[in-house]
């Protein structure tokens, strides 16, 4: 259904994984990984080391290095590369916006509360200036493979291809969907994921779906908090669009998802 609709639809042909020291960048390369065994995709797992980095290359080396290792043994082509530049977010938007990829898929630790960064330095500038969709992940502790994952149903959290995305990685883990409509407390509403709920019972049959109606609080914080707490998923996909001639925000239902929720979040930008 989803490959046929463009609004919903995201290729993954080519995928670029921006590769840090630390387990985060581990799990989004194995979320790559189980993506390009589905969908037969190429990864580019890339790190950018600054012109003024005194670290020895040797580092950079293996970071690359161990992935295109590991992609190897599961029979996974993956191109290593390693990009110099003055600093490493315009690195990643340069590699990224020049060389035909189809997605980026980075993975950060959750920010505080209070602190003025999403997804760090990088993350927000990756957010803001990429030419390409892109999926950011704020970790947890919770582990991958996911075994259950929450898709909130509203035009203020998500888009049709963040949907697309979460039905994506339940098809290549077998987690089980908890879809939340929260369209009741859509201000505008565009499309109202009609599709989605019209291929409801096709997608039933080919998914491990449940669907959740919003129940009686006032807001979608609520919602969400009262749902977390009583289902306890280990993941949360989201969507979040860029309006043409608007400079592009992330209100703050997305941030209360992305930094106060104690589960893996992705956020999907076409």
């Amino acid at each position: 259904m989803f490959e046929s609709s463009r609004s919903y639809s995201i290729k993954s042909d080519r995928i670029l994984v921006p590769m840090f020291k630390g387990t985060n960048s581990i799990k989004a390369l194995q979320l790559a990984f189980d993506i390009s065994q589905h969908e037969n995709s190429e990864i580019t797992a890339i790190t950018v080391r600054e012109r003024s980095d005194s670290v020895e290359w040797t580092n950079s080396v293996n970071l690359v290095t161990n992935a295109f290792k590991d992609g190897k043994r599961r029979g996974i082509k993956v191109v290593p590369k390693i990009k110099t530049s003055d600093n490493v977010r315009t690195g990643l938007i340069e590699e990224a916006n020049s060389r035909s990829y189809d997605i980026l898929i980075i993975a950060t630790h959750k920010r505080a509360t209070l602190s003025g960064s999403i997804f760090g330095s990088i993350g927000d500038y990756l957010l803001k200036n990429i030419n390409i969709p892109i999926a950011l992940m704020s970790i947890s502790e919770k582990s991958y493979p996911y075994k259950k994952i929450f898709i909130p149903v509203s035009e203020e959290i998500n888009t049709r291809s963040g949907v697309s995305f979460g039905f994506l990685i339940s098809s290549i883990t077998g987690s089980e969907i908890v879809l939340i409509d929260l369209r009741k407390y859509d201000k505008i509403r565009r499309h109202g994921f009609k599709m989605l709920f019209d291929n409801l019972g096709l997608l039933s049959s080919k998914y491990n779906i449940r669907l959740i109606k919003s129940g009686e609080n006032t807001g979608i914080k609520e919602e969400l908090n009262y749902m977390i707490g009583s289902e306890d998923p280990d993941a949360i996909v989201i969507g979040a669009r860029s309006i043409q001639g608007k400079k592009f925000r992330i209100n703050s239902d997305l941030k209360y998802i992305i930094k106060d929720t104690r589960l893996d979040t992705l956020l999907i930008k076409k």
